[in-house]
């Protein structure tokens, strides 16, 4: 079954603290990312893991092994149930973060950033391929070194389950109108996201700035029930 993640992507806590009030008992994930994480310390998602929430700590981690080790290894700590990596880290990288979870005996997820959904064609630095090649190269990488799963644009899940089906896909970039005006530029919509494979679909705006954050949350839970049952026909 996908799973919805709600990106509380705020500056203060008291504003996410507010936001997940109002869905909690709809949405299960919430997303901890740079803004609010360096706003308001580690202590954050200890807090909203006593809400109830399971926690995904987006900060995209990118550094030399010996330090990826204590940076998991502090998230470790903080209770989060899952964390992002970039794999253009390379291998070393991110089997330290692994290591990092086998030696404490985490279980906390790594998934591997591959390319950023803000990115469009010809943009990505010091490469001129198509990204989508790009992306499928990263994730053949990210199942051959052992991580949980890749986040990735919904435009490219059907074909990396095909490369790597042992790799959960996670997907921003989830809009109900594919011609959205802001810094997204590879969207899909929730119901062909889950038809494509996508196991967890990450959603903010949308949700943080309606009026009603909880019928919102319904709505596109219902469309990924709609799309499971279709798949499962």
């Amino acid at each position: 079954m996908a799973e919805l993640i709600v990106a509380l992507d705020f500056d203060k806590a008291e504003d996410a603290y507010c936001l997940a009030k109002k869905i909690k008992g709809e949405v299960s994930w919430v997303k901890i990312g740079l803004e609010l994480f360096l706003a308001e310390g580690p202590s954050i998602v200890k807090k909203f893991k006593t809400m109830g929430f399971n926690v995904f700590l987006d900060l995209k981690l990118y550094d030399i092994p010996n330090t990826i080790k204590g940076a998991v290894n502090s998230a470790i700590k903080t209770g989060a149930d899952m964390l992002t990596i970039h794999l253009s880290g390379g291998k070393r990288m991110c089997e330290a973060a692994l290591e990092t979870c086998s030696m404490n005996n985490a279980t906390i997820q790594i998934f591997g950033v591959s390319v950023l959904t803000s990115f469009d064609e010809g943009e990505f630095i010091g490469y001129q391929g198509k990204l989508s090649e790009l992306v499928d190269s990263l994730a053949k990488n990210a199942l051959d070194w052992g991580v949980n799963g890749i986040v990735c644009s919904g435009l490219e899940v059907e074909k990396i389950k095909n490369l790597a089906p042992g790799l959960k896909c996670l997907t921003p970039g989830i809009r109900f109108d594919e011609k959205n005006n802001d810094d997204q530029k590879r969207v899909m919509t929730p119901y062909q996201a889950v038809m494509a494979g996508s196991d967890y679909l990450v959603v903010g705006r949308p949700i943080t700035k309606a009026e009603d954050p909880q019928a919102v949350a319904k709505k596109i839970n219902d469309e990924i029930k709609k799309a499971m049952i279709a798949k499962n026909k």
